[in-house]
């Protein structure tokens, strides 16, 4: 569990601006309003209310300061290598401490209290959790809500194109049938009659033989010649462990798998951005049934989808997939499937 990455919308700017507003006025308002720990922290007992509300918000605004720098630095360090559940709370402690050693020297150099530094860093360390947990925890319900609604929303949409790009398609092959059927009852009224019936009939056997196949007869030979719609119209479910639907969506809108333990990452077109969901399942479960959709492993962590590749580079530090697209990453190939990635290039191309 604690392996697990961490969701990214846990470290997106939006989110991270909101969570610091968030603290800021929470925290300002809940010592203000509250006064908590009976003046544990620094002696209320001659402030006024004019005082206490101008230290705290120093301290407050010193302690969101902190958070921000040290946000910025966890959303680049995940942009970079995403964290995991045990770095993303380790984090949090970190923030503590750091927060906690700030508030000491506030009280101890500013509000010139008399006790011991260590003594109100100890109490700091103590009680700066009890303030910031809450809306720690409160933030993080409402992103995952939020990120949940969405995904509902992406699903229905993606759903409803389906249902309609299906109907479009049903009626243009209606509209063919219907031209079709029409141009062959001209062709009949016009150029066949009994004359043509007559003559083929003294047809020697040679003469029959050196004729072109009729359709009926291609057809005869042919049963399986089938024309079936493009792979990049069908529409892909993912199931996670449980055999239960998490996503759905147009094959042509996926671009890679990537493997995390017990997890899965596809990265997919949501209108023009690019977006991951993370899935409990094996990379070798989704390659047993995307094979026949035209995905191919190029590595032990990645499975493609061939057709929304770019091109395949080698260079100096080694052959890589490319999508051409700024925020998807460049896809290594290892040793183990080059050979099997080139030669599907290459019949591909030749095709």
């Amino acid at each position: 569990m604690l392996q697990r990455k961490i969701p990214d919308y846990y470290v997106t700017k939006d989110n991270i601006i909101f969570f610091l507003i968030f603290v800021f006025l929470y925290s300002l308002l809940f010592v203000n309003i509250f006064t908590p720990f009976h003046g544990a922290w620094y002696n209320i007992q001659h402030y006024t209310r004019a005082q206490l509300f101008t230290d705290t918000l120093i301290i407050t605004t010193g302690g969101t300061i902190v958070l921000l720098i040290s946000r910025m630095i966890m959303y680049y360090m995940h942009k970079r290598k995403p964290l995991n559940y045990l770095q993303y709370w380790f984090w949090h402690i970190l923030e503590v401490f750091c927060i906690s050693f700030l508030y000491t020297l506030i009280v101890h150099f500013v509000t010139k209290d008399t006790r011991e530094f260590s003594e109100i860093f100890a109490r700091a360390v103590f009680f700066v959790p009890t303030i910031l947990i809450i809306p720690v925890i409160i933030t993080l319900l409402y992103f995952s809500t939020r990120e949940k609604d969405k995904k509902i929303s992406a699903l229905k949409s993606q759903q409803a194109e389906s249902i309609t790009s299906n109907n479009t398609d049903k009626k243009v092959e209606n509209q063919n049938d219907d031209s079709s059927i029409q141009e062959n009852d001209f062709a009949f009224s016009d150029d066949f009659s009994g004359d043509d019936l007559i003559l083929d009939t003294h047809l020697t056997e040679t003469e029959k033989s050196s004729q072109p196949p009729s359709a009926a007869a291609m057809a005869h030979e042919q049963p399986d010649a089938v024309v079936t719609p493009p792979a990049l119209s069908k529409i892909i479910n993912f199931f996670d462990e449980k055999n239960e639907l998490q996503l759905s969506m147009r094959l042509d809108n996926i671009y890679y798998i990537e493997s995390a333990e017990n997890y899965v990452h596809i990265y997919y077109r949501n209108k023009e951005a690019v977006e991951r969901f993370t899935l409990r399942s094996s990379l070798k479960k989704q390659q047993d049934k995307l094979e026949k959709y035209g995905f191919i492993r190029c590595h032990r962590s990645y499975l493609v989808n061939f057709s929304n590749i770019l091109l395949l580079r080698k260079d100096k530090d080694g052959p890589y997939l490319d999508f051409g697209l700024p925020g998807l990453q460049q896809i290594p190939i290892s040793k183990t499937y080059l050979d099997a990635v080139t030669a599907y290039f290459i019949q591909n191309s030749e095709e």
